[in-house]
This record gives structure tokens, sequence and C-alpha cells, in this order.
């Protein structure tokens, strides 16, 4: 993911060797002291080290995150979701209804949603009318009869929401975005809750079924494969259907003036993107390179892990680009000048890295960024070394000089989408590479996806991983290098 606040540029290092570095370029904004009173602000940003907010209270409602105490919900693994929406960008309203398939994991006479502006209507388990109390950031539910254990149940939550972006504690804005023509969303880490009742915890990974209704002559864009489009009165309905597990965060839900663009990838894989109709012939040079992206990554991390990819060039503010699951999001704004140059080819790289490292397989909780944007910024650097745009070693030393001080591996809220979750991480990849070589170092990533494509992972299962491939306990160097918060000045020798 890259957000605005975050600004990527390219850091020369001698004539032709480039780097890739991030710098904040805002203000810090005011941040709110609790998820429960959400604070919006128009100027999106991160925090500066030192300057982060006090963590979210953790509640009994909530799963324990480290970062999100409150995110999540106790005894409830939900399986699918069935989302029914309409949306009407001259009304600005959303109405809805969620068809949540959960299987209950304790005994539960209530549950909790996670749900902070949705204005929820009705309720059913079962079919049957459940009481609710809406008591932001949760929908509590208590159904007509207990659930037991190991039973599913279907939940069905109808709603209204009046669509706005609500200010995250990690320094940006976040949720359902309005743009002249439609609509898009940016769920990470905490905005899907923000229109979807739903578990908006990336440990909980379900399939989905989107059924999208807009007025005649747009188009809704959606996670998988698109099922049907039909057209009534005044209206259009599409119908999308993601089969692959995948966390709420993920989620992508574009309303507006879209031609989508289908093709076909290495190795038979379906392509299909979304381009703005008046933007077509200037997108095309990014939906040619998509080929050479995937066959370069499938070389080193394994087959492409998910059912298709695209590309989703959106009228979003300028320096958005989100992993949404199998169809990456763009700002339309950072493609304009039609041509491949090194920041374009670090965005479609970083974002197709992460189909691989955080869409296959998910962080376990929110203190495991690392194993997201780091992964992803390494992928960065070797595509950018493939153009000749500069070499990995000369990325990671310029990242290393670069690096502050903080702990990768254990990040605060304010610090999840800074230096040291990207470059800084991208510095622990490379100095693992050094320290237990090149077939070890790619064995492991390639068997990380391959043995847990579908699910959410940990730190220590990576390190467990790395151990194994490795053939020795690497605990002194993850703690010297991903624990501590001052790692060694230098990259290790073999």
């Amino acid at each position: 993911m890259a957000v605005a606040g975050l600004i990527i540029g390219l850091v020369l290092a001698g004539c032709s060797d480039a780097a890739v570095r991030v710098q904040r370029s805002d203000p810090t904004p005011t941040e709110p002291t609790s998820t429960t009173g959400p604070t919006s602000t128009s100027l999106p940003g991160t925090s500066l080290p030192g300057t982060s907010p006090p963590d979210p209270v953790a509640t009994a409602d909530g799963l324990g995150d480290p970062l999100f105490p409150a995110l999540g919900n106790p005894g409830i693994d939900v399986q699918h979701y069935d989302v029914r929406l309409a949306y009407d960008p001259a009304l600005d309203a959303v109405e809805a209804t969620v068809v949540i398939s959960l299987l209950a994991t304790l005994d539960l006479t209530e549950f909790t949603l996670d749900s902070t502006t949705p204005d929820v209507s009705a309720v059913t388990v079962n079919g049957t009318p459940a009481e609710f109390t809406e008591e932001s950031p949760e929908l509590r539910v208590t159904p007509a009869e207990p659930i037991a254990s190991g039973e599913s149940v279907e939940v069905s939550v109808t709603y209204s929401v009046d669509p706005a972006p609500i200010h995250s504690p990690v320094g940006l804005e976040n949720g359902w975005f309005d743009t002249p023509g439609g609509s898009y969303v940016l769920n990470e880490p905490d905005g899907a809750r923000n229109w979807l009742p739903s578990n908006d915890h990336p440990s909980d990974k379900a399939t989905y079924r989107f059924e999208v209704t807009v007025p005649a002559g747009l188009t809704a864009v959606a996670n998988g494969e698109l099922m049907s489009h039909t057209t009534g009165e005044g209206v259009d309905t599409w119908v999308w259907e993601e089969s692959r597990p995948m966390a709420t965060y993920l989620i992508q839900l574009l309303t507006g003036d879209y031609e989508l663009v289908e093709g076909t990838g290495p190795n038979g894989l379906p392509l299909l993107s979304a381009v703005l109709r008046s933007d077509l012939t200037t997108m095309q040079p990014y939906l040619d390179t998509i080929d050479e992206q995937i066959d370069f990554f499938d070389d080193l991390f394994g087959p492409y892990p998910l059912d298709a990819y695209g590309i989703a060039m959106s009228d979003s503010f300028p320096g958005l680009a989100m992993e949404t699951q199998g169809r990456s999001l763009f700002s339309r704004d950072d493609f304009s000048s039609g041509s491949l140059d090194g920041y374009q080819q670090l965005l479609l790289s970083h974002e197709l890295a992460h189909q691989w490292f955080g869409d296959a397989v998910s962080p376990a909780q929110w203190d495991d960024i690392w194993l997201n944007e780091s992964f992803a910024t390494y992928g960065e650097w070797l595509w950018l070394e493939h153009v000749g745009m500069g070499t990995v070693d000369s990325a990671a030393a310029t990242a290393l000089q670069n690096r502050r001080p903080g702990v990768t591996g254990d990040p605060t809220v304010g610090e999840m989408f800074g230096f040291n979750s990207y470059d800084g991480g991208a510095v622990v990849l490379h100095a693992l590479r050094q320290t237990i070589g090149d077939e070890a170092f790619f064995t492991l990533l390639r068997r990380w996806v391959a043995e847990n494509n579908g699910t959410s992972r940990s730190t220590a299962d990576l390190i467990a991983l790395a151990n194994e491939v490795a053939g020795t306990d690497l605990t002194g160097f993850f703690d010297e290098w991903l624990f501590a918060a001052n790692t060694p000045s230098s990259f290790p020798t073999r």
C-alpha cells in the first residue's frame, strides 16, 4: 500500500543506481485518542516517530490485536459475505444488506460485528429477527436462540450509510470516498467497518459475493470474477464473486464510468482491469506491462497465487496505491503521463508483489504489517533492478543509511505505514538474504506463499520457516535486525 502523506521517490546513487525511499511530505494532523469517536479530517497523513496516538483501549468485544484491540469479534469465524448494495452518487446514499455466513467458535448468547457509521434497521439470524444495539464501533446482536459452538448460522444486516471517509488512528482517512463520477473504498487497516458490518480483522478471511446496483450507464467493480451485468429501469446491477479467502481490508468496490479490459497473462492467467473510459489510451502502457511483471515475479516468488489479476485506475487522490485482492488499485493522477518512469514502475511492482505477500498470505495481526510492506518493497527493488533502474544492493544500502530508530517487527499504530515497515523492513530481508544465501532466501519466499496461501500468518510463523529452510537457528539474526530499535550499520557478509 502507498498512501497520500507518504511520497515515494527515487534517490539516485551514482549515475545509474536507484534506491527507493519513503519520506513524510505533510504536517502531522491532530490524532484521535480513541477509535470509539473518530474525528474526520480532510488532510490524510502519517505520524512521525514519537508522535503516534495512544493505542486504542482493549475491549471484551475485540480480538486483542496489539495495535487495534477492539477490531475483530470473539467467537465467530466468517465463512462468506453476500453484500447487496445500491449506491446513487447524485443522492450520495448507500442502501445495503449483508448476509454473513459464520461459524460459531464459542457458545454464544450474543455476538458483535465491527460497525461504526452504518445505520442498521434490521438484523436476522437464520431468518428470525434478532435484537441488536448499535454501540459504535460494535454492532451487538442477540439472537432469539443461543448459538452453540460449531454451529453455522446466517446473519442478515440491513442498513444505510451516509458515505464519507473516517479518520483512522494510523493518521489517514479510510472507508468510503466519493469521486466526481462515482466512488471507491479504501479499507486498510480499519476502514471496512465504516461502510460494511463485518469481522474487520485480517485474521478472519472469507469468500465474497458483491451485488452492486448503480445508476444506468455506470460500472460497479469489485473483487473476483464478473458473474453478471443486468440493466433495469434506470439502474445497472453488477455481480462479482471472490472465491479465494480474502481479508476485509482487501475489498475493492469502485463505481464510475469504467471500461473493463480483458486479457490473458502468463500461463493463461485471466486478466481483467478497470480503466476510466476517458483514460483508455493513456493507461494502455500500464496494462501492457502486467504480463512481464507477473512473469518476472513468479520465477522468484512461485506461481501467481490467485485466480486472476488486473489493475484499477481510479479517480482517487494522488499517491494512493492499494493491493486490493486480485486487482490492484491506483490513482489515475499518478499515471497521467502515460510513461513508465521510475515512479510508475515502483507503484505497479509494489502492489503486484503484494498479491503474494499480503493478499495470498495475510498478516495474523496488525503488528505483523512488515510481512506485507517489507516484502512488497523488496519486490519493487528486484523489479527496478530488472528494468535497469538501479540495483538491489544500492537500494538496500541507501535504505540502511536512512533507516530511523524504531522496531520493524513491533510498530506502534502511528508507525504502521512509516519508513521502517517499508524500506526499513526491506533492509531486514536483504540482511537475511546475505545471511542465508540466495537459494535459501528465495526458497523461503516461495514456500511461505505455497504453504500458507489463503491463510493469515504471524511473524513467528515466518521465523520458524526461515529456521527450517536455513537449517540453523536464526533467533539472534531476527533479534538484531527485526526486533532491535537500532540495527547494525552494515550488512552481513557470507
